[in-house]
């Protein structure tokens, strides 16, 4: 039987390339590699500028951390985790939509994509509610970071159980503090070089488990609230 070995991930990580984002790339990419990870993926709200500039950072300074290329993007009913992209989709498109438009690219590009529904109840995140069941979404967010109540991941816990979806965790970071607070593991050969498509492609086909869970700090999150509303 071949050897293989574990790869942990946080799929969730965002930088200031987002509007929200607070932290530098090269801040996340430094947390990361301290805290042990194989890689992150950078998931900017509506913009992979930030995932650019990520890999450009790791191969400019021959860095040991795979960045996975990925964008959050807004829907006209909620936020969708794209990861594996050659290039950015508009926001405001309705969900089945912007997952044609993933798959177009996914063919086109002969690639790998994978994509995810995140926090899909929290209430006040524009979140898919039901839509997370949309045909073509290949994972659901049962765990983020950033959910304090626990309820919004119980239930997304429950629908990917019920209907066999496959369940990850993702930090949601919006600070390199933040970075690897939920991760999760994939099995691949010893042997394997790694790189991101490799990675994309063990999320789709759903051969990854929940590695870590744990809760941001409070504060942390009301303070990015405070700054989001001035």
């Amino acid at each position: 039987m071949p050897s293989t070995r574990t790869v942990t991930l946080d799929l969730h990580v965002h930088t200031h390339y987002s509007h929200d984002g607070r932290a530098t790339v090269e801040a996340v990419v430094k947390r990361a590699i301290a805290l042990g990870l194989d890689g992150i993926a950078i998931c900017d709200h509506n913009t992979m500028d930030g995932s650019v500039a990520a890999r450009r950072y790791v191969a400019e300074t021959q860095l040991a951390l795979v960045i996975i290329p990925g964008i959050e993007v807004s829907t006209a009913q909620g936020h969708l985790l794209v990861l594996g992209l050659d290039e950015a989709i508009e926001q405001g498109l309705s969900v089945a939509e912007t997952i044609e438009r993933a798959r177009q690219q996914e063919r086109e590009t002969n690639g790998t994509v994978a994509i995810i529904a995140p926090h899909p109840y929290h209430p006040f995140r524009h979140s898919l509610g039901w839509r997370c069941l949309t045909p073509g979404i290949d994972a659901i967010e049962v765990f983020n970071a950033r959910y304090f109540t626990g309820l919004g991941n119980a239930w997304a816990r429950w629908t990917a159980a019920r209907h066999g979806l496959t369940a990850v965790a993702g930090s949601d970071a919006h600070t390199a503090d933040c970075v690897g607070l939920a991760t999760v593991a994939v099995e691949v050969s010893a042997s394997s070089k790694l790189a991101p498509a490799l990675l994309v492609k063990q999320l789709k086909e759903g051969t990854v488990r929940i590695a870590r869970s744990q809760h941001a700090p409070r504060s942390m999150y009301y303070a990015q609230l405070c700054r989001k509303r001035r």
